[in-house]
C-alpha cells in the first residue's frame, strides 16, 4: 500500500461554518438572557432567614417604596386593583373546578407597614383568602 505524497501544504480548512455557529450561539444566549421578566417598577424585597420554595402560580402584586401598586406587570391604583381582583374572584367562584387563587405580594423593604396592611385589607375585601409575602434569603444580594 502506497501512501499519498505529502506536498507540504496543510489541507484546506474551512473555518467559516464554525465561526457562523459560534456567532449564532452568542446571539442566542444574548437574546435568551434578555428575556428575563422585569418588574414594572423596582422593588427591593426584604431579607429573610427562612428558605422556602416559591411557586409561580397565582397573581403577583407589587408594592413600591412610594406606595405604587401593580398587578401582574400592570401598574394601577388601589381601586382598580380591587375591582380587577373582585372580578377574577367572581369568575372563579362560578367555575367549581378552579381552586382559590394565591396572591403573592412583593413589597419593597422601604414601604411602610401601614401601606402593606392597607394592601392586605384591600385583598381581603376583594375576596382573596391566601396571601404570601415574597422575601429574599439573607446573604443572597
Amino acid at each position: 500500500m502506497q501512501l499519498p505524497e505529502y506536498s507540504g501544504k496543510p489541507p484546506e480548512e474551512n473555518l467559516i461554518p464554525l465561526i457562523n455557529i459560534v456567532f449564532l450561539l452568542l446571539i442566542f444566549f444574548m437574546v435568551a438572557g434578555a428575556l428575563t421578566a422585569q418588574d414594572v417598577f423596582e422593588v427591593e424585597a426584604p431579607d429573610s432567614r427562612h428558605e422556602a420554595g416559591v411557586d409561580d402560580e397565582g397573581w403577583l402584586v407589587l408594592l413600591g417604596r412610594d406606595g405604587r401598586l401593580a398587578l401582574d406587570d400592570e401598574e394601577m391604583d388601589a381601586d382598580t386593583l380591587k375591582g380587577r381582583l373582585q372580578a377574577e374572584m367572581e369568575t372563579r367562584r362560578d367555575a367549581p373546578a378552579k381552586a382559590e387563587p394565591l396572591v403573592r405580594i412583593k413589597a419593597d423593604q422601604a414601604a411602610s407597614t401601614d401601606e402593606l396592611m392597607d394592601l392586605m385589607e384591600l385583598l381581603r375585601a376583594a375576596g382573596v383568602e391566601e396571601v404570601r409575602l415574597l422575601t429574599v434569603l439573607a446573604g443572597d444580594r
